[in-house]
């Protein structure tokens, strides 16, 4: 009805906006717009995707959020900015498929938000996918105590840092019956964290019948062939 009846437009000013994306400036599919000029408000519908890779000012959401009437996307992914935690909370709790590289998150005291805490708001994600997540001793853990956790579908995490809690971790991955898991750990881990995921790969590797979803674990030094086999039995199940 707002599409095409002036009346509601003139009664409410807001703008539908299926896909929105920005790399420098932001843009409706391919066309520059500046969703501050105008005196009215926008839904966003569908898809966000935002990079501040180079730019000075990293918090680019910022101006814009105010503007937001509603955000219903599906989709979000967002590269090497800086978003404060209430305006993530915004756009996120509709995004089924998340994509998250070099995103800081802060909270209103500047701290990072941790991975668990934009877990938890990411009420309907079915797909998450997060490079360098802001890890505490105690993320392994929380995670898997939200409610919402359980229903992801895929769950990726890249350049992971050794105070991840590999074994909490693990001792969910053994129960979990419908998570994908795939976890790549940064190249600067220590050799005896090394040797804890290399203990927990040839359990794996040596299951001959899962009653779960084994995941994919990877970390630099990790003997090839034995990675591909474990690739080979992810995928397989």
């Amino acid at each position: 009805m707002v599409k095409t009846c002036q009346y509601f437009f003139v009664k409410n000013q807001i703008i539908i906006i299926p896909y929105l994306f920005s790399n420098g400036e932001w843009r409706i599919r391919r066309l520059p717009y500046n969703l501050t000029k105008y005196n009215c408000k926008y839904w966003i519908t569908d898809e966000i995707g935002a990079s501040a890779h180079g730019l000075v000012n990293q918090n680019i959401f910022s101006p814009i959020i105010p503007k937001f009437y509603r955000c219903d996307v599906k989709s979000l992914s967002l590269s090497d900015l800086i978003i404060s935690f209430n305006d993530l909370s915004l756009i996120i709790s509709s995004a089924e498929l998340i994509r998250f590289t070099n995103v800081i998150v802060k909270h209103m005291d500047s701290t990072d938000v941790p991975l668990e805490d934009i877990i938890a708001i990411a009420i309907n994600a079915k797909f998450v996918e997060i490079t360098k997540p802001t890890i505490t001793p105690k993320t392994m853990k929380e995670l898997t105590q939200l409610p919402n956790f359980t229903k992801l579908r895929f769950f990726d995490l890249y350049s992971l840092s050794e105070v991840s809690d590999i074994d909490a971790f693990y001792s969910y991955m053994k129960k979990n019956l419908h998570t994908k898991f795939l976890l790549k750990f940064d190249e600067q881990i220590s050799e005896g964290f090394k040797n804890r995921i290399e203990t927990i790969v040839d359990e794996i590797l040596e299951t001959k019948e899962f009653d779960y979803e084994p995941p994919v674990i990877y970390f630099t030094g990790i003997d090839i062939q034995r990675f591909e086999k474990l690739c080979q039995t992810y995928f397989s199940h």
